[in-house]
């Protein structure tokens, strides 16, 4: 009997130790967004600094391998300090609820990520809640100002004004992520329309063929194959008709032939008969109805697989980096979509492309230092060279050997694609999420609705007339406040 109580004491004990520390692991897990931690090891206690991190890149194949290698080689070289890591697409809404949290941690000055997700897609649109342009400078690190930073970037990221353009006139952090713009096509689609489609020095005149080849297709066996896949519900996206706005681009672009001049911020009276010309030019598309039925709907994040799935021939939403979107859905399928070169009116010396700082260190964080030596990780020649093998992609980040695409065992039409481009046009590419080089400056703001005035011509709701009009009263809406 006394045998039987003593082990029933034992148990109950047990049980009581075990509940405490599954209350404590719990307890201390929900404070991992703390700044640091304390751990006795033998008779010393050491800090422990948390560095809490927005990430980018969760199920886009490699890359996300590239983030937690560079984050682990990281931690190795630091004991001291982990990272706590929540993906962006894991937040409460996704995307939008990493900005929204990102928005918020400003607006309080409470610092929760000390390293948020930052793209220049959303610059302007976080700017918009702080009701704050300069948002950037107030509240994050100037990456200018860190030693051993200028000397990691290729020089044209510090020479060229473009790169402190998208964040208001400053450098957030190292330029990870290079991208060109390809126009993609599907190739069983293509192959069963009987389309020969080109993979470099493609013309207007080309693509208007292609458009008016599928849609007599339609007319000849009845079906119904979409076009082009774009996207309108642009929030926490890239955009609105992102498709059309990027033809709109590379057309616009190829009659501004000087780089210098397509950069310039200056209103111009030239620039403004391009912008009627090419308008003119996608309403002659629009009359092959080439838009995805209900487009407007769709939010792209979650339906940039349709062109897999054969719901569409071409698409140019995305740049290069949908590669690592695409492969991380389907692998084989990825093989089926071909990049290829815009099309132009005439050649030019320069392409639609750039380069993205793709993560931030809020200025006021408890560990700021320590976020920025984890962001300087990225920035080693190392990682350049991991980043091109992983993500077929070129890199702002000087790098060891090469340039571009061409280090993979095998290459694909993904490496022979920024190979090409790359060797074409060396640096010599041009970004821009904003109308501010079109229009000039003063307009940037105008960039959504024009972006929706695109959207209506491509979908013919609009004539090229009408858009032009619309744009012209928004310009004098804006001059005459």
């Amino acid at each position: 009997m006394k045998k039987k109580i003593f082990w029933t004491i034992i148990i109950v004990i047990a049980t009581i130790a075990i509940a405490f520390l599954f209350f404590f692991l719990i307890k201390n897990n929900d404070e991992a967004i703390n700044s640091t931690i304390r751990i006795k090891t033998d008779n010393t206690t050491i800090d422990n600094k948390i560095v809490n991190m927005q990430g980018h890149w969760k199920n886009e194949d490699l890359r996300e391998d590239f983030v937690l290698e560079t984050i682990k080689e990281f931690e190795l070289r630091n004991p001291g300090i982990k990272t706590n890591i929540k993906w962006n697409m894991d937040f409460e809404g996704g995307r939008i609820g990493a900005i929204e949290e990102t928005i918020e941690q400003f607006k309080t000055g409470d610092i929760k990520w000390d390293i948020i997700w930052l793209e220049p897609f959303y610059y302007q649109e976080i700017a918009n809640e702080l009701g704050d342009q300069n948002w950037g400078l107030n509240h994050l690190v100037n990456f200018e100002n860190i030693d051993t930073f200028n000397d990691s970037q290729k020089p044209f990221i510090l020479s060229d004004p473009q790169y402190r353009n998208h964040m208001n006139g400053i450098i957030t952090g190292p330029y990870i992520e290079g991208f060109y713009q390809p126009l993609f096509y599907n190739k069983n689609l293509a192959d069963e329309i009987g389309l020969e489609i080109k993979n470099s020095n493609m013309t207007f005149d080309d693509l208007f063929n292609y458009f008016k080849q599928i849609s007599e297709y339609n007319e000849k066996n009845g079906t119904n194959i979409p076009i082009l896949y774009d996207s309108g519900d642009y929030k926490g996206g890239i955009g609105y008709a992102p498709s059309t706005w990027n033809i709109f681009q590379s057309l616009f672009r190829s009659e501004i032939n000087d780089i210098n001049e397509a950069k310039s911020t200056e209103p111009s009276e030239k620039k403004l008969l391009v912008v009627k010309k090419v308008l003119e030019s996608i309403e002659k598309l629009s009359q092959f109805k080439p838009l995805i039925p209900g487009w407007k709907d769709l939010p792209w994040f979650d339906t940039r697989y349709y062109v897999l799935e054969d719901r569409a021939v071409f698409t140019a939403c995305g740049a290069s980096w949908m590669y690592s979107h695409w492969h991380g859905i389907d692998a084989e399928q990825t093989m089926n979509m071909v990049p290829v070169e815009m099309p132009v009116y005439q050649p030019i010396n320069y392409y639609i492309g750039g380069y993205n700082p793709m993560f931030a260190v809020a200025k006021n964080s408890p560990v700021k230092n320590e976020a920025i030596e984890l962001l300087m990780t990225f920035a080693k020649p190392a990682s350049a060279e991991k980043w091109i093998r992983y993500a077929k992609a070129p890199s702002g980040i000087q790098g060891n050997v090469s340039m571009a695409g061409e280090v993979s065992k095998e290459t694909d039409q993904y490496d022979n694609f920024i190979s090409y481009i790359t060797d074409k046009y060396t640096g010599n590419v041009f970004d821009s999420k904003t109308v501010d080089y079109i229009l000039g400056e003063k307009y940037k703001d105008l960039t959504l609705q024009f972006n929706i005035y695109l959207g209506s011509v491509m979908d013919g709701e609009m004539t090229a007339n009408e858009a032009y009009d619309n744009i012209l009263n928004d310009m004098n809406e804006i001059d005459n406040k």
